[in-house]
C-alpha cells in the first residue's frame, strides 16, 4: 500500500495548489476562512510554511513567500503584524473548527483560524 503525503483533494496537480494558495491568501487577509475539512487540513500544513518562512523576513524568504501569495495586502499583512504575532511561536499558528456536514452534498465543514 503506497502513502500519499497530501490530499488530492479531486483535482490535478496545479489546481490543486492553486486552491490551497487562493485559500491561504483569503486566510492571511480575513483571518478566518470557511472550507471543507479535508481543504482545511491541507491548508494549515501550506500555510504553517508559509508562515515559518515569513517569520525570517529576510529577502531570500520574502521572494520564496511572493512565488505562492500574490495578493500585495496579504504580504503586507504577512510580513507585519502576522510574523510579530508569532514571533516566538515555534509552531501550531492556526486552529480547525469543525462545524458539522453542509446540507447539500454532506460534506463536513470547517473553520480555519489564526491562533491569538
Amino acid at each position: 500500500m503506497k502513502y500519499s503525503k497530501n490530499r488530492k483533494l479531486g483535482r490535478e496537480t496545479q489546481h490543486r495548489f492553486s486552491t490551497l494558495r487562493s485559500l491561504s491568501t483569503s486566510l492571511i487577509e480575513n483571518e478566518s476562512i470557511k472550507t471543507t475539512l479535508p481543504k482545511a487540513k491541507e491548508l494549515v500544513k501550506y500555510v504553517s510554511k508559509i508562515i515559518t518562512k515569513a517569520k525570517r523576513g529576510d529577502l531570500s524568504s520574502r521572494r520564496m513567500v511572493l512565488k505562492d501569495i500574490k495578493s500585495s495586502l496579504a504580504i503586507s499583512k504577512l510580513f507585519g503584524p502576522l510574523s510579530d504575532r508569532f514571533k516566538d511561536r515555534p509552531g501550531g499558528y492556526t486552529r480547525i473548527y469543525k462545524l458539522g456536514r453542509r446540507i447539500s452534498d454532506g460534506s463536513e465543514m470547517a473553520i480555519v483560524k489564526f491562533v491569538e
